[in-house]
């Protein structure tokens, strides 16, 4: 990951943005906080990547603690209809500013 800091960013802006294309950019402040650039098609992956490994994390956690039963194909299908409605749901939110 390239790192610059917030002057920096300023000031190369065009460059730093290129930049991002190929990797993230981690930019820091003086006050020590920190911001990541990086291209909106990787990012948009990510956010898919995680929300699958949420809901697989939910489904161990329910498997340890005893919280399924028997699948059934009605019941199946449903929960698959559910999990696309949530995913395409999150992909059609834009980005506001």
């Amino acid at each position: 990951m390239d790192r610059t800091n917030a002057n920096d960013f300023r000031a190369n802006l065009k460059e730093w943005m290129e930049a991002a294309r190929k990797e993230p950019v981690k930019i820091t402040r003086k006050s020590g906080d920190a911001f990541v650039l990086m291209n909106a098609d990787e990012f948009e992956k990510l956010q898919v990547e995680l929300a699958s490994l949420r809901g697989i994390t939910r489904g161990l956690s329910d498997v340890a603690h005893g919280r399924v039963r028997p699948s059934m194909a009605e019941s199946t299908g449903g929960a698959i209809e559910r999990a696309k409605a949530r995913v395409i749901g999150k992909r059609s939110k834009k980005a506001v500013g």
